[in-house]
C-alpha cells in the first residue's frame, strides 16, 4: 500500500536549481564539484527515485494508523487528477499532520516539489524528530539541503539513509557530490561509480568522477568521459569548460580551445568563459581571433569579472602584446578599479614603457594604501633596480620578505642585488633563506658558486 501514487507527468522541477557555470582558472584544479545542472532534477533517473519515494516500506517506515490511511487515501485521488496545491493545502490543514512521520513526509515532497525547500527541510526535520530511522526522510531532507547548498549537513543525512539500507543511483550520486565538495576525491570517486551501477546514463555523475579523476591526475580518462557527457549534455557549457582545462593539463591548448569553440558559437558561454577561449587562441598565435572573443566577451550586460581580466592580461603581457593589455585594462576601467586591476595597470605602464613613471606613482600609492603588501613591494624593488636606485630596492626588498606570499622571491632578487654590490655575505643569507622556504636544485647549485665565491673574495 502506498502513502500516495505519483505520477511522472505531474513533477516539475524547481526553480531553486539554475545553472551556475564553472568559473575557476584554466590553470588550476579544485575538488569543487560542478554545481548539478537544472537538466538533472528534470532527469527521468531522478524523476523515477524522487517520486519512488512516496513509495512505503513497512520495515523502515512509521505505522500509520488507519485515520491517516484514510487522509493518504484522499491525498492520491488528488494527485492522480493533478491536483497537487490542493493535496498540500488538505495536509497542512489536517490536525493529523504534526503527529505523523508519515503525514509530514509527504508533505515535505510536495513543498520539495513546488520548490519550497526551506518548508521543505522543515517537514523532513519533524518527521526524523518523530521516526529518527525513517530513512527516506534522512534521504529526501538530504536533497532539500543541497538545494540549499548545505552541502555538510546534507552529507549527515545521506550518509544515514546509507546506513540504514538505502542504495539507489541518486542516494549515492548525491554523496559523492557532497564528498567532491569537502576533498574527499577517493571517497566521491566510489560514490559517483556506485551510482553509476543503477543510473548509468545520468551526466551528473558521469562528470563527478571526470572530476574526481582529474583531481586524481588521471585527466586522459576524464577527457574521454566528457566526450560522453557532452554528446548527452551539448547544451550545457560547463562540461566543456572542464574538458578545456583538462586539455590544458595534458599540454593540449588546441584542444582546449577546440572544446570551448562551440558552445562559443552556440552563444553559451560567460563573459569569463569566453576571455577563457580568448587565452587559449592566444597562446596559440591568434592573435585576431582573440581579439573578437574579447569583443563578444564585453558585448553584453554582463561583463567578465576580474580574475578572468587579469588571467588574459598575464597571458598578453607575457606576449608582450601591449595593445591587447591596454584594451583589456581600459574595458575593466570602472570609477573604483580593485587594488588588482591597478597594480595591473602599474605594471603594463612600465613594462610597454608607455610611462613608467606614472607606472611608479601607482605602485606608491598602493604601498601607501598597504605597506605590507609584498607583491606591490617586490614589483616596485625591481623597477628600482632596473632604473639603478639599488639603496631604494633594497629597502623594498627588505619589507617584501617579511611578506609570506612574496619571502621567496624577494630573497632571491635581493641576492641578486646583494652580488652586483659584491656583498657575498649578504648574499649567502639571502639565498639560505630562499632554500629554507623552497627547495630548488637550480637556487642550491647558485648558492655553491656563491660559496665558492665568497671562500675565494677572501
Amino acid at each position: 500500500m502506498s502513502y500516495f501514487s505519483s505520477n511522472n507527468s505531474g513533477f516539475k522541477a524547481h526553480a531553486g536549481f539554475s545553472v551556475i557555470y564553472l568559473c575557476a582558472s584554466a590553470f588550476a584544479l579544485s575538488a569543487e564539484p560542478l554545481p548539478l545542472s537544472s537538466s538533472y532534477w528534470k532527469d527521468p533517473a531522478f524523476q523515477k527515485s524522487f517520486n519512488g519515494s512516496y513509495r512505503i516500506e513497512a520495515r523502515i517506515e512509521p505505522n500509520v494508523s488507519t485515520e491517516e490511511r484514510g487522509l493518504l487515501v484522499k491525498i492520491q485521488e488528488y494527485m492522480a487528477d493533478g491536483k497537487r496545491t490542493v493535496s498540500l493545502d488538505t495536509l497542512k490543514s489536517s490536525s493529523l499532520t504534526a503527529k505523523s512521520p508519515a503525514l509530514l513526509f509527504n508533505l515535505g515532497n510536495l513543498h520539495f516539489e513546488k520548490g519550497e525547500h526551506k518548508e521543505a527541510i522543515e517537514s523532513y526535520k519533524k518527521a526524523l524528530d518523530a521516526y529518527p530511522s525513517f530513512r527516506r526522510a534522512h534521504r529526501n531532507l538530504a536533497l532539500a539541503l543541497v538545494s540549499e547548498n548545505d552541502l555538510e549537513n546534507a552529507l549527515k543525512h545521506l550518509t544515514e539513509a546509507v546506513r540504514l539500507g538505502d542504495s539507489e543511483g541518486t542516494t549515492y550520486g548525491m554523496l559523492g557530490y557532497c564528498r567532491l565538495s569537502q576533498g574527499e576525491i577517493a571517497s566521491a570517486l566510489q560514490a559517483y561509480r556506485l551510482a553509476q551501477v543503477t543510473e548509468p546514463e545520468v551526466p551528473e555523475w558521469k562528470a563527478g568522477i571526470a572530476q574526481c579523476l582529474q583531481n586524481m591526475g588521471d585527466d586522459r580518462e576524464a577527457i574521454t568521459l566528457l566526450d560522453e557527457i557532452i554528446r548527452q549534455r551539448p547544451l550545457e557549457p560547463s562540461y566543456a569548460v572542464l574538458q578545456s582545462n583538462l586539455y590544458l593539463g595534458v599540454d593540449k591548448p588546441d584542444a582546449a580551445a577546440k572544446a570551448l569553440e562551440m558552445p562559443f558559437r552556440l552563444n553559451l558561454l560567460s563573459p569569463d568563459e569566453t576571455l577563457q577561449l580568448a587565452g587559449l587562441h592566444l597562446r596559440a598565435g591568434l592573435s585576431e581571433v582573440a581579439k573578437d572573443r574579447i569583443e563578444t566577451a564585453y558585448s553584453g550586460e554582463e561583463k567578465p569579472g576580474t580574475d578572468a581580466v587579469l588571467r588574459l592580461v598575464e597571458t598578453a603581457s607575457a606576449d608582450s602584446d601591449w595593445p591587447m593589455v591596454k584594451d583589456l585594462l581600459e574595458k575593466a576601467e570602472t570609477e573604483n578599479p580593485p587594488r588588482s586591476l591597478k597594480l595591473a595597470k602599474a605594471r603594463y605602464l612600465i613594462g610597454s614603457e608607455e610611462s613608467p613613471a606614472d607606472g611608479e606613482k601607482i605602485l606608491e600609492a598602493l604601498i601607501d594604501e598597504d605597506p605590507t603588501d609584498g607583491t606591490t613591494l617586490l614589483i616596485l624593488a625591481k623597477y628600482r633596480m632596473q632604473v639603478g636606485q639599488n639603496g631604494s630596492a633594497e629597502l623594498l626588498l627588505e619589507r617584501a620578505v617579511t611578506d609570506v606570499s612574496t619571502a621567496y622571491e624577494a630573497n632571491v632578487e635581493l641576492a641578486r642585488l646583494m652580488v652586483a654590490a659584491q656583498r657575498y655575505d649578504s648574499a649567502l643569507e639571502a639565498v639560505d633563506a630562499a632554500l629554507e622556504l623552497k627547495k630548488s636544485e637550480q637556487l642550491t647549485r647558485y648558492r655553491e658558486a656563491l660559496a665558492n665565491t665568497l671562500s675565494a673574495s677572501k
